[in-house]
């Protein structure tokens, strides 16, 4: 078992240090967030896949009573909240970033430790401790505390060509949604 921090930056989603069943350094980053799902109904996600490649492309969560508010937010109104891929003169799309947090042999402060990857793999095919050579390592001496699983939704620009082929992976997935 490994300890993960989750954060979804705009939806006020935050669940810090959590033990999943099931999950370790290993699993891919869809399957901590199916564990997560298991615990924590009030949060939720939908993917499509395009070109062979799943991605997410709409998530939502309840901020209740009980809710762990992010560490850098202010206290946000209770509620549904939900954000979705969109696509028009620029397009909005799903980003996510792992880190490690832990320390180093001989110190007591925590360092927190980027794992880049090449481009964005999906979700459904990256690791939690996946590093990519010549772009992340995790040192010998570095004890890791926990991993930390933060997605965003960013505007970026992109071809018309791949604009087409999101919005035709998402009608796919919900004419397929909808003859369940």
């Amino acid at each position: 078992m490994v300890t993960v921090s989750f954060r979804i930056v705009g939806l006020y989603c935050y669940f810090p240090l959590l033990e999943l069943e099931g999950v370790d350094a290993s699993s891919k980053v869809k399957d901590v967030m199916d564990a997560i799902k298991k615990v924590h109904p009030e949060f939720g996600y939908e993917s499509v896949t395009m070109g062979g490649k799943e991605i997410v492309d709409k998530m939502s969560y309840t901020f209740s009573p009980g809710s762990v508010k992010p560490f850098n937010a202010t206290m946000p109104t209770d509620g549904f909240r939900d954000l979705e891929n969109a696509h028009g003169g620029t397009s909005r799309i799903w980003q996510y970033y792992r880190t490690v947090s832990g320390t180093f042999e001989g110190q007591s402060d925590f360092s927190e430790i980027k794992l880049v990857s090449l481009h964005q793999p999906s979700f459904a095919d990256l690791a939690l401790n996946d590093t990519t050579p010549g772009f992340s390592v995790i040192p010998d001496n570095f004890t890791v505390r926990n991993y930390n699983l933060t997605w965003r939704l960013v505007e970026i620009q992109i071809a018309k060509e791949k604009q087409a082929n999101f919005l035709q992976a998402k009608a796919e997935a919900l004419v397929a949604q909808y003859k369940k």
